[in-house]
């Protein structure tokens, strides 16, 4: 589910008292992890074209179950949300989490191209 990606976000950033209001329905910080959810879903969508989607795949509430990428796991998008927040908020640890975030996508797997055989005439 969305909420346990942005939960696992909120551990990896030491915010704790922000996974507690996540756990307990918090409208406020619900809404801010799932804003920051989407804006991962949609670059990796738009930039690394790992979806096979016309609109990246925005979610409507926690609840509801994460983005389905070709070799892109959930800890991966806690990773990117968890990027999205230290840089909007400035913090400290911003550049490490982007890091992280993006050596994952380089690194996971995509999917195989198949190029057809041509005969020349």
């Amino acid at each position: 589910m969305i909420k346990d990606v942005c939960l696992a976000a909120a551990h990896m950033l030491g915010r704790e008292d922000e996974a507690d209001a996540l756990s307990a329905g918090d409208a406020e910080t619900c809404g801010k992890y799932l804003r920051l959810y989407n804006l991962v879903v949609s670059e990796i969508a738009e930039e690394y074209r790992r979806g096979d989607y016309d609109v990246p795949p925005a979610g409507a509430d926690l609840s509801e179950d994460e983005a389905k990428f070709y070799g892109i796991s959930a800890r991966v998008l806690a990773y990117g949300v968890a990027a999205e927040c230290a840089v909007t908020e400035g913090l400290d640890v911003a550049e490490m989490w982007d890091t992280r975030y993006k050596s994952s996508i380089a690194l996971a797997p995509r999917r195989p191209v198949r190029i057809r055989a041509r005969r020349f005439v």
